[in-house]
């Protein structure tokens, strides 16, 4: 046989090797993930454990600090690790601004006021990682003067809160990665 058949052929079985590989790898990440998400307890978000602290200065009513903790775990039942599990939160605030853009006129306004991601490592297969989203990074800035800049007949509630969550990570040994975004969730009002 000629070097060059044997070189072709050679050549075939590693890519034939290489292809059935990345398909194994492919299939098992997709069974990995029907794992992960049909059962409702891999995933645990319990919004009665958030806490949210809030100061006001009660001359000024103004926002002196703002802070949450967010407490989640997530069980990683699948065949590979996840790695890189990213949480982005960002929380936009909808009021209705009094005599904005013009005097006697009223607009309703939406300001971000907080973004913040944070970066939970990796969840080895077979464990569940219990995890604390630090939410201390507000953008004091965008906040509203509420005395003079809220119409406070509006609503209720006058203030609306909405967020959006990001998560990201990486499974099959890097081979997939994944993004799932929820938009424009509503997290609330005030009062």
């Amino acid at each position: 046989m000629r070097p060059s058949r044997v070189f072709r052929l050679l050549f075939r079985i590693f890519i034939s090797l290489l292809t059935i590989s990345v398909t194994v790898v492919s299939i098992l990440g997709g069974l990995s993930a029907v794992m992960i998400l049909t059962n409702p307890d891999n995933i645990g978000i319990d919004p009665g454990d958030v806490e949210f602290n809030l100061e006001i200065n009660n001359v000024t009513l103004a926002i002196e600090s703002v802070n949450f903790t967010l407490p989640f775990n997530l069980t990683n039942a699948g065949y590979f690790n996840l790695e890189n599990l990213e949480l982005k939160i960002d929380i936009a605030m909808n009021y209705s601004h009094i005599d904005y853009p013009i005097p006697g006129a009223n607009e309703t306004k939406e300001v971000q006021i907080f973004s913040n991601s944070t970066n939970f490592g990796t969840i080895t297969k077979g464990t569940t990682g219990n995890f604390t989203f630090l939410g201390d990074t507000f953008i004091m800035g965008n906040f509203p003067n509420f005395t003079s800049e809220v119409n406070w007949f509006r609503g209720p509630p006058a203030i609306l809160f909405y967020v959006n969550l990001t998560i990201s990570l990486d499974y099959s040994l890097g081979m997939h990665s994944l993004s799932i975004t929820i938009l424009d969730l509503p997290a609330g009002g005030f009062p």
